[in-house]
């Protein structure tokens, strides 16, 4: 059997993935047109994680972190990034990339979820990410 654990990082500008919606009976992509790279990127870097592990694919539950760096612009004081893009939607495109790079069988696996959003001072731009077999127990109150 595997390891448990699979992280790497992806280097490059997060980009958040949208819905589609549905205009005069046509369906518009409304995600940002930096999405392709980025997915891209993601999915590159989990295959090469994938390469140098001893990961091992299950249809079991996982948790995941991802720590996502985003530029600061040269103006912005504030400690935290609190404007666009959501997280949640960085969440989105990971997962997805993570999905097409077969290192779980679906995102429908992550029962746990530990997403941040910070400024890359220090560092170029991108995302942190673990994927881990979820083994917490589960106890009724």
């Amino acid at each position: 059997m595997g390891r448990l654990t699979l992280s790497f990082e992806v280097f490059g500008l997060p980009a958040p993935q949208g819905s589609k919606r549905c205009f005069n009976n046509r369906v518009v992509d409304a995600n940002s047109p930096k999405l392709k790279a980025w997915r891209k990127a993601t999915k590159e870097a989990a295959i090469e994680a994938l390469q140098n592990s001893e990961w091992a694919v299950f249809d079991e539950p996982v948790e995941v972190t991802v720590k996502f760096y985003i530029p600061r612009g040269k103006t912005v004081k504030r400690q935290y990034p609190t404007t666009p893009p959501d997280l949640d939607k960085l969440v989105r495109s990971v997962f997805d990339s993570l999905t097409d790079a077969k290192a779980w069988s679906d995102d429908s696996q992550v029962c746990k979820l530990t997403a941040y959003k910070v400024y890359a001072d220090d560092r170029e731009s991108g995302a942190y990410i673990e994927v881990r077999k979820y083994n917490e127990k589960v106890t009724k109150d």
